[in-house]
């Protein structure tokens, strides 16, 4: 059998072809650097084990601004599920299965940066499965802008959650000081020293009542040069809360993409949704502020 030669143009284009199938070939085999960064930083069992197996409902839908960091925490959380076997997490950007019999089968609702929850869910009926969920036992874990929605629109959600988004003065390029306001609570246990640096955006609340929760991580404001709304200086960051029979986690850290590969950040996280989901014990009523009154 006699093959033609190729001509030059042929081999050029052949030559192309396989240089760009090459190279494409390398970007779809490139690592996902966020995710190593994550595995790496993850720790590498649960603190406990848990009573029987969680499962977890994440949703990371913004209805306001959409942080940059979602898709960063949505790896977070599927590696601290797969990696520790805490619980096992269901992702989604959907409302779909925010039904009274949609949840049944959760342990735990995750609310991963999303902003503005009011216009998400303005049916009455997924609002009020979501905190009769709650209420009746199950558990509720929000992230950063998670905070980011309800108040006059749907107060209940503000008043389950703790407190509503009232702007941040400490910018997600600062790095502020932090103090470990309940060094003896088991969600607490990453945290070394009682007072740490560190950079994310912070924010500070309208509706929050510090009566009616118990604040673990708080921003010591008095030592950055931001003033915010607070009279008593208070602005907590992490904080836990009974809600009916149900238990709550909540922690402002979380805008940054660097929050989410930090080893200490994963572990609280970790520990606060073991918390939340009744496998780690510790208290959630209210202690008084420890420091920075006037």
């Amino acid at each position: 059998m006699y093959c033609l030669p190729l001509c030059p143009f042929m081999k050029i284009l052949f030559s192309s072809i396989s240089l760009f199938l090459f190279a494409v070939s390398g970007l779809l085999s490139k690592p996902d650097d966020e995710l190593l960064k994550i595995e790496n930083a993850a720790p590498g069992k649960s603190s406990v084990k848990p009573k029987k197996t969680r499962k977890v409902l994440v949703y990371s839908h913004p209805s306001g601004f959409k942080h940059s960091s979602i898709p960063t925490g949505v790896k977070g959380l599927r590696v601290l599920a797969e990696k520790t076997q805490a619980f096992e997490a269901t992702f989604t950007l959907e409302t779909k299965e925010f039904t009274t019999e949609g949840l049944k089968k959760y342990d735990a609702i995750i609310f991963n940066n999303t902003t503005h929850v009011q216009k998400a869910f303005t049916e009455k009926s997924q609002r009020d499965a979501i905190l009769n969920f709650i209420k009746n036992g199950k558990a509720f874990i929000g992230f950063h802008a998670a905070s980011d929605g309800g108040m006059s629109q749907w107060q209940e959600y503000t008043d389950m959650i703790g407190g509503c988004f009232a702007g941040h003065p400490w910018n997600a390029g600062g790095k502020w000081p932090f103090f470990v306001e309940d060094s003896g609570h088991p969600v607490n246990q990453a945290f070394q020293e009682k007072e740490f640096m560190f950079s994310d955006e912070i924010y500070q609340y309208k509706a929050y009542d510090r009566s009616k929760l118990r604040v673990l991580i708080g921003l010591d404001s008095v030592k950055t040069d931001k003033k915010g709304i607070s009279k008593t200086n208070d602005y907590p960051v992490s904080w836990v809360r009974s809600y009916g029979k149900g238990r709550v986690f909540y922690s402002n850290f979380g805008h940054n993409k660097a929050t989410w590969w930090t080893p200490f950040m994963l572990q609280h996280f970790l520990d606060g949704i073991q918390w939340a989901l009744g496998d780690i014990k510790g208290p959630s009523k209210s202690i008084p502020q420890s420091r920075n009154l006037n």
